[in-house]
């Protein structure tokens, strides 16, 4: 009993493990009344068999931060592997993503979501759950005229364009990606 117990912790584990969320490219824009994310997430797959693998992707949602609606949710680049919506709730959605063994890929996520209040939030500390660093991270937060930056997530290190840029390489986010603002 106790042998087959192992083996098919072993077999959960190769599964959960093999799965690998490695870097981001996540494009903001700050309007008034909304704000959109449309980003690109990488995963890799560096099991030896096809994974499978559901995946929570959190969204604040309060009385003045609305329920996003979801622009797109999609495998680009790649036809080997494939996602699907499985879930919508209140402070997210999940997907399930399957992918060939030792395998990359690139997912699509945008969402636009109306903000009654004077904060914009997106989560970023949940890429630290996935046991591993980022290998990269970029964000670009974009603000329409009229809207004035009263608090950022980090220290901009790069500003143009009415657009704030951020890069970073082995990132642990420490916060959340949260702008305060005003008209």
């Amino acid at each position: 009993m106790k042998p087959l117990f192992l083996l098919l912790l072993a077999v959960f584990c190769t599964g959960v493990f093999a799965l690998s969320f490695e870097a981001e490219e996540l494009q903001f824009t700050l309007n008034k009344g909304s704000w959109e994310m449309d980003g690109l997430f990488y995963f890799a797959n560096y099991a030896d068999s096809l994974v499978s693998s559901p995946i929570y992707f959190p969204i604040p949602e309060d009385s003045l931060s609305l329920h996003p609606e979801i622009l797109a949710l999609e495998v680009v680049e790649d036809s080997l592997a494939s996602c699907m919506l499985s879930s919508v709730r209140t402070g997210g959605f999940g997907f399930m993503l399957t992918m060939p063994a030792r395998h990359f890929c690139t997912v699509r996520i945008a969402y636009r979501q109306e903000l009654k209040g004077n904060t914009a939030k997106y989560i970023i500390t949940t890429a630290n759950t996935w046991g591993n660093a980022l290998v990269y991270a970029n964000y670009r937060l974009e603000v329409a005229e009229g809207i004035t930056i009263n608090r950022l997530p980090f220290s901009p290190q790069k500003y143009d364009d009415n657009a704030y840029h951020w890069e970073f390489q082995n990132f642990h986010p420490d916060n959340e990606f949260e702008i305060d603002f005003s008209f």
